[in-house]
C-alpha cells in the first residue's frame, strides 16, 4: 500500500473579495518523480475534493476516507506520472464545498450567485497551480466523494472549460445547467440504498447530460451499496485507465 503521507502539505491563503475576510485553505500535494516545474514535460493533475466526513484543518484527512485508504489517490501515487491536489476545508458550513447546511439529502439542486467561501479558496489554489505548475492543460481531471461530489458537480459547471475528466462519487449536481458539461468526459457512480445523498442526485445528472447531448457520460449504480460506494467505485476495473484516457481535444 502506497504511504500517501509522502504528499506535500501546503496552505492557500485566500482573501474573500466583498468582505475582505482572510482564509487558509490546507492542502496537500504529490508531484512525481523527477518532477520540474519549468521544465518541458507536462503533467495531468487530479484536483480531490474531499467528504463532509473529512472536514478539518489538520491537513491529514482529506488523503483519506474516513480515517482509511483512499484508493483512488493510492492508485495514482502508484502511477507516479500526474499530479494531485487535494484541499481540506474547515467544519463549518460557511468553508464548506457546498451551502447546504448537511442537508445532504437534497439531492439535486440549483447554483447559488456565488460559491462558498471554501470552494472559492479551492478554485483559486485551483488556478494557482494551473498558473504556476507544469500541467498539461488538456488533461485536468478532478473527483469528489459525498459533500465533495457535490463540490465536484459544481466546480465543473462554473468552470467546465477547465477540465478533461471527473468522477463524481455519490453526490449531486445541477440539472437545469447540465448542457455546460456535454464536453466533459464523466464517469459517476452511486448506491442505490444510499441514505445520505439520495441515489436521484447522480440518476438525475446522467440523465440531463444526455438530455442535453452529452455523449461522455457514464453512470454505475450498485444496487445492494449505501452512502460507502467509493469502495465499489475505487475499485472499478479500468477506472484509472479510463481516466488517464480523456484529453481535452
Amino acid at each position: 500500500m502506497v504511504n500517501v503521507d509522502i504528499m506535500a502539505r501546503g496552505v492557500q491563503e485566500y482573501t474573500e473579495p466583498e468582505t475582505g475576510e482572510r482564509f487558509d485553505l490546507p492542502y496537500r500535494v504529490y508531484f512525481p518523480t523527477g518532477y520540474d516545474a519549468k521544465g518541458e514535460k507536462r503533467y495531468p493533475m487530479l484536483f480531490f475534493l474531499h467528504g463532509h466526513g473529512e472536514c478539518g484543518t489538520d491537513n491529514e484527512q482529506q488523503i483519506r476516507v474516513l480515517h482509511k485508504e483512499n484508493r483512488l489517490i493510492n492508485l495514482i501515487i502508484e502511477r507516479d506520472d500526474c499530479i494531485i491536489v487535494a484541499p481540506q476545508c474547515p467544519c463549518n458550513i460557511k468553508y464548506e464545498w457546498v451551502p447546504l447546511a448537511h442537508a445532504w439529502s437534497t439531492g439535486s439542486r440549483e447554483l447559488t450567485e456565488k460559491p462558498t467561501v471554501g470552494l472559492s479558496a479551492a478554485m483559486a489554489l485551483l488556478a494557482r497551480f494551473l498558473e504556476n505548475e507544469a500541467v498539461d492543460k488538456k488533461r485536468i481531471y478532478t473527483a469528489g466523494i459525498s459533500m465533495g461530489g457535490y463540490g465536484m458537480w459544481e466546480l465543473i459547471t462554473r468552470r467546465p472549460e477547465l477540465f478533461a475528466a471527473a468522477v463524481p462519487v455519490c453526490g449531486a449536481g445541477i440539472p437545469s445547467l447540465a448542457s455546460r458539461l456535454t464536453d466533459i468526459a464523466i464517469w459517476a457512480f452511486h448506491g442505490a440504498v444510499d441514505p445520505t445523498v439520495p441515489v436521484s442526485g447522480s440518476r438525475d445528472m446522467a440523465a440531463a447530460v444526455a438530455a442535453a447531448g452529452g455523449t461522455k457520460m457514464r453512470y454505475t449504480e450498485y444496487p445492494t451499496v449505501d452512502h460507502s460506494c467509493w469502495i465499489p467505485a475505487y475499485q472499478e476495473e479500468g477506472l484509472i485507465d479510463w481516466l488517464f484516457a480523456q484529453s481535452k481535444s
